[in-house]
This record gives structure tokens, C-alpha cells and sequence, in this order.
């Protein structure tokens, strides 16, 4: 079922929403203002977010922003809603990294036809960004119950990096005793970035920023993405050990 998280003060719009995309077989989630928001996309996992601009405290252009620099609600795409129909409003929003708008007043059939395009758009790779989510909390859980220490950039509870750490940070790094090994978590999207063989290099120049014994790794879930990945590196000469953990049944 496709879920989406709508925002705005205004609980009779609030309600509306939930009533009309509800009918429409999806799942609806609401809030009156932006300050549980972020955490709120981390439990839900959202496909949409219908965000206000006017919002009680922080602005719906300030929470715009705030989801574009997070590493997980940044890949999720937002329509604004606003009740400023002068295009420079309108323009903003889409420059701070709106998809879409819909001017107060708006007919839900209108809204309905904007969600449905923005998601075509960003299905596939918003979940692919969940998958890895999911994953990072599999492994979390499971080097947690064994006693390693944990860090991630990804959840609130754990610090980004040990204390003294200079050198690139990847998206997991899990200690016991003086070893360290750290992971990136990558998605067929990621892999076709330009900037993969750049995060290749800043991780494999842990070992020589690092003054512990580091083990590096690379989780990819299709075969096909491991064998491009191990292309890379092997051309690459780079000290990274490709991981395949299958959709159906993560193992490490």
C-alpha cells in the first residue's frame, strides 16, 4: 500500500486528505506542525509528503530544507501546499527541492493526480533507500545482541563515528577490541552515481587515516551489482570486500 505523510495545521484540511487518499487505498499519516516530522519519516517511510508552507514554528521551507539535508527524507518526494499564489513563492519551493506545489484553494483529484505523478517519478529509488534502511537496522540489531559497539549517521540513537575519527565516514562502523570494520550499503542507483568510485576511494583511505585495524566492506543486493562491484574494485586495486546479502535473507 502506498503511504503518505501530509502536514499542515489546518486539521480540516488534514482530514480531508486523510478521507480522500484513504478511499484510494493508501495508507495516510498527519501532523499539525513540523516538529516530530523527520522522526515521524524514519517509522513511517512515507512515498509523499504533502507539506504545508505555512507552518506553526519552523516554516514549511524550513522543514523543506531540513529533509533534503537528511540522508533518508532527502530521497522522498514532497508537493507543497500554499496559500501564496505569487509564482516567487512557488518558484522557492521548487529551487529548495520541492517537486511539485498545488495553490490553496485545490481540488483533491488535482492533489491526487500530483501525488500519483511525483510517485512514478520516485518509487523505485525511494525504496531502494528504505531497503538499505532496513537493512542497516538488520545489522545494527544483530552486532548490537553481540556486543559490538555501534555508530551509523543513519539513526539518532548512536554517534556518527569513534572519537578521534578523520577519515571518510561510511554508513555503518561497528567496533570490538582495537578492530574496526566499516560498510557502505549500496542500491543499483547509487552504483550508477558518478561519485561511487569517489566514495570507493575515501573508503579505502580508512586504513591509512585510521590508527586501528580496519576490515572494509561494501553490501550490494543483486548479483548483478556484484559483479559491477567487484569489477570496479578489482581495477581499482582497492582493499574493499564485496558483500552480496540477498533481499529475502540478509546474512553477514
Amino acid at each position: 500500500m502506498r503511504k503518505i505523510l501530509a502536514i499542515d495545521d489546518d486539521s480540516e484540511i488534514r482530514e480531508l486528505i486523510e478521507t480522500f487518499f484513504t478511499s484510494h487505498q493508501m495508507e495516510v499519516k498527519t501532523l499539525g506542525d513540523g516538529l516530530k516530522a523527520l522522526e515521524m519519516i524514519i517509522q513511517f517511510e512515507p512515498d509523499v509528503i504533502i507539506l504545508d508552507i505555512n507552518l506553526p514554528g519552523k516554516s514549511g521551507m524550513d522543514l523543506l530544507k531540513s529533509f533534503k539535508d537528511h540522508p533518508i527524507a532527502a530521497q522522498i518526494p514532497v508537493i507543497m501546499l500554499t496559500g501564496q499564489s505569487a509564482p516567487s513563492s512557488q518558484v522557492s519551493g521548487l529551487v529548495s527541492g520541492a517537486d511539485d506545489y498545488v495553490t490553496k484553494p485545490f481540488d483533491l483529484n488535482i492533489l491526487y493526480a500530483r501525488v500519483i505523478s511525483v510517485m512514478r517519478r520516485s518509487l523505485v529509488q525511494t525504496r531502494q533507500k528504505y531497503g538499505e534502511m532496513n537493512l542497516l537496522r538488520y545489522l545494527v540489531r544483530r552486532y548490537s545482541k553481540r556486543d559490538y559497539t555501534i555508530y551509523t549517521k543513519y539513526l539518532n540513537d548512536y554517534e556518527d563515528y569513534p572519537r578521534y575519527w578523520k577519515a571518510y565516514v561510511p554508513d555503518l562502523i561497528i567496533e570490538k577490541g582495537s578492530k574496526y570494520r566499516c560498510y557502505l550499503l549500496e542500491s543499483t542507483q547509487s552504483i550508477l552515481e558518478e561519485t561511487f568510485l569517489e566514495r570507493l576511494k575515501s573508503m579505502a583511505d580508512i586504513i591509512t587515516l585510521w590508527h586501528k585495524t580496519v576490515e572494509l566492506n561494501i553490501i550490494v543486493r543483486t548479483k548483478d551489482n556484484e559483479r559491477i562491484v567487484r569489477r570496479i574494485i578489482d581495477e581499482n586495486k582497492l582493499p574493499i570486500i564485496v558483500k552480496f546479502i540477498n533481499k529475502s535473507s540478509p546474512s553477514t
